[in-house]
């Protein structure tokens, strides 16, 4: 049976997940876009969707394909960026309080070895980072909780109702970190 790993980003959704079959075949039906960004569970971050076709051992087929970049580069506009912080995970019952390890505005996955939560529960959540000018409260849902020692070990939470304000600035976090992150490695 195929395990669903894999989740998309494009047009400003999250989508998943979903297996490799069904990467495959929306590949072929071309109905991912030439921005969009997959997410495999035991990875850190989000990769552009042309860097993915060895993970998956096809080729990836998309509409308008620009050349990919050269290696070492990466996009300024990933969804995701890697961060530091506490984030504290609560249910009224159960706390956890773990590192941020990436976040975008429509979620973040938290670094803890604590496997107390299930996936589809609605989680309250505090998020405390460097990067953002103050910390925020928010509803989230578990969509994944990885236990692979050779990946990152936590929990994937997808923000619910998440104020507007706030989304905006995680994005120009996200977007000033991708931005810094590019420019390092360009120096390099």
């Amino acid at each position: 049976m195929n395990d669903q790993v894999w989740y998309v980003f494009q047009t400003g959704k999250q989508m998943g997940p979903f297996g490799d079959d069904q990467i495959k075949q929306m590949s072929t039906n071309q109905l991912i876009a030439q921005d969009a960004y997959l997410f495999k569970v035991g990875w850190k971050d989000w990769r552009p969707i042309e860097d993915c076709s060895k993970e998956l051992s096809f080729e990836i087929v998309v509409t308008g394909v620009t050349p990919p970049a050269p290696s070492g580069e990466r996009r300024s506009t990933a969804p995701r960026a890697t961060v530091s912080g506490r984030v504290i995970v609560h249910n009224n019952g159960q706390l956890v309080i773990g590192s941020g390890v990436n976040i975008s505005s429509s979620g973040i996955f938290v670094e803890t070895k604590d496997q107390i939560f299930t996936v589809g529960e609605k989680l309250k959540i505090s998020v405390r980072m460097a990067d953002l000018n103050k910390p925020f409260n928010v509803v989230a849902q578990v969509v994944r909780y990885n236990s692979d020692p050779n990946n990152p070990v936590g929990y994937g939470l997808q923000f619910e109702d998440l104020d507007k304000d706030i989304a905006r600035d995680i994005q120009r976090s996200v977007d000033n970190i991708n931005s810094n992150s590019g420019e390092s490695q360009a120096a390099q």
